[in-house]
């Protein structure tokens, strides 16, 4: 009748699509449907509250409606519960959930490489992949772009066959928003754990409460925690976009992590309190010490510092040791800023240390021991451990700058020394990453202009590479700018350039002769070295 309004129906293959557009599409099966008006005789079936039938041809009565709990019982998804309206079922051709859970991630020992917008793309994570990195995180993405459907921000979703524990980060300012986006994530892609970002510096992220300014609206932090937590680890996660998968298959489970900064001013570090909001919404979802937030990661600036002046590791490891609320679970913390070598990390790691011996409650470890007991652990009564459990202290190596310069840093750490690569060698790495980059942008025109462009962004941070056969004492530091100096030979003299022609040169080695009229201006400015003094 006119003015009829469209009202959800199941199809015999599990599809949901509205009345209105089955009136104008056959069914599944080929068989006619009529749908039967209040009036008349449905059959000796019973027919639940809420639910109305369609008869077919044959005599065949098709119910739709029914009620989430009897779906359930019969194992079929619930009546209200609703794809994406941007594409169908047959578009995603995937299963909602895998056929197991998800394993917990264990950062212990691990290197990290962070998630960086621009340069992190999967090409450049392939690589790191290869020489030694053993978790990687995607580019940051915004959760109103996944939201409205954007495909450049879902193509940021995309995982390499050798990531395999791989992490993607939301930037977002409110809580609907990223529990919504972090539910779809959990259904709609592989994906092992999802970083919140609370340390993005730019002033288009910032602009709208998303990243570092976060860290200004503390009582924001606690509601995103708890609605991307409980969206990603409860087995019936309150439906924000509607649950989408079956009630009888098992339920994935998906850890967060949280990435910020000291704080916004210099002066005023808020990072004890964020950690502890974080601490007290992890806590409420349940889990245990192995729960929905999987670590903190700490960056040693401020948001106004930007990437000026050396990253505070000292305030880093304070606040992993002092921070958390000794009557919950802890979180591991994680530092990060300015690691360029093996050297650093293990003055690093003697930092974290000193504050675990100098601590007056090394000795009662209280109730995170025993909470302790839920996850995996080789020797429980090793001090050793017990320590690095009580204060949530990670022994790992988190890389984000330090891995553009010097991409083969997971080998250095690893195997604690210095590398005397040569330029060849390290041409080579470049030149793998344009096979990647054109097997994912392409080897048309295009797909040879993006990757040119993302190889031009990755060189204005190799160039700061200083050979370890040049230096006249080690280790170099990320900070400071070297005097110009001549390499062994012309190529490596090349690659120390700091003009971007001399980068497009580089790139022409690789690619070819760029288009008349080519201009490259870096979209970075984490490529700047401290301000030179006097």
């Amino acid at each position: 009748s006119n003015g009829q309004k469209a009202e959800t129906a199941e199809t015999a293959d599990g599809d949901q699509r509205s009345n209105a557009r089955e009136s104008a599409l056959p069914p599944a099966n080929g068989t006619p449907v009529v749908e039967m008006s209040s009036g008349e005789d449905p059959g000796s079936e019973p027919q639940a509250t809420g639910a109305k039938r369609h008869k077919t041809a044959d005599g065949g009565v098709r119910r739709t409606g029914v009620p989430t709990s009897e779906a359930a019982s019969e194992g079929r998804r619930p009546s209200d519960a609703r794809l994406p309206t941007a594409c169908s079922s047959e578009d995603m051709k995937m299963e909602a959930y895998p056929t197991q859970p998800r394993k917990l991630i264990d950062f212990r020992e691990k290197v990290y490489v962070a998630p960086l917008t621009t340069v992190g793309n999967l090409p450049y994570r392939r690589i790191m992949k290869g020489l030694g990195a053993d978790i990687t995180c995607g580019e940051m993405a915004l959760a109103t772009n996944l939201l409205s459907g954007s495909r450049a921000e879902w193509s940021l979703m995309r995982r390499a066959p050798e990531e395999d524990v791989f992490g993607v980060q939301l930037a977002g300012a409110h809580r609907d928003q990223m529990a919504r986006a972090a539910e779809l994530l959990r259904a709609q892609i592989d994906v092992d754990f999802i970083d919140v970002n609370l340390g993005c510096p730019i002033d288009v992220v910032t602009d709208k409460g998303a990243g570092s300014a976060l860290m200004q609206r503390p009582h924001r932090v606690s509601g995103i925690v708890k609605g991307m937590g409980e969206a990603l680890w409860w087995d019936d996660p309150k439906p924000y976009s509607g649950r989408l998968a079956h009630a009888s298959e098992p339920t994935r489970r998906v850890q967060l992590t949280v990435k910020m900064r000291m704080g916004w001013l210099d002066d005023h570090p808020c990072a004890p309190s964020i950690v502890r909001r974080v601490q007290s919404a992890a806590n409420h979802i349940g889990g245990g010490a192995f729960g929905p937030v999987a670590a903190v990661m700490i960056h040693g600036r401020s948001r106004l510092q930007r990437y000026t002046r050396a990253a505070n590791w000292e305030y880093v490891a304070s606040v992993a040791a002092t921070a958390q609320d000794p009557t919950m679970p802890r979180i591991p913390v994680i530092g990060n800023g300015d690691l360029v070598s093996f050297e650093e990390w293990e003055a690093h790691k003697a930092a974290f240390a000193r504050f675990r011996e100098s601590d007056a409650e090394t000795e009662r470890v209280g109730a995170y021991e025993s909470s302790s007991k839920e996850g995996p652990s080789e020797n429980p009564d090793d001090p050793e451990e017990v320590a690095e459990k009580k204060y949530g202290i990670e022994t790992c190596a988190m890389l984000a700058r330090g891995a553009l310069i010097k991409p083969w840093l997971p080998v250095e750490l690893k195997e604690r020394r210095h590398w005397d690569i040569s330029a060849q060698e390290r041409l080579d790495i470049l030149r793998t990453f344009t096979n990647f980059g054109l097997e994912h942008w392409g080897s048309d025109d295009i797909g040879v202009n993006s990757t040119r462009r993302f190889l031009l962004e990755w060189l204005s941070f190799t160039h700061r590479y200083i050979p370890v056969g040049l230096l006249e004492r080690l280790p170099q530091r990320i900070q400071e700018r070297p005097p110009r100096y001549k390499g062994r030979n012309e190529l490596e003299s090349l690659l120390a350039s700091d003009q971007a022609v001399d980068w497009v040169r580089i790139s022409e080695m690789l690619l070819g002769p760029v288009p008349e009229g080519f201009r490259f201006t870096p979209r970075h400015k984490a490529n700047s070295y401290t301000p030179t003094q006097g």
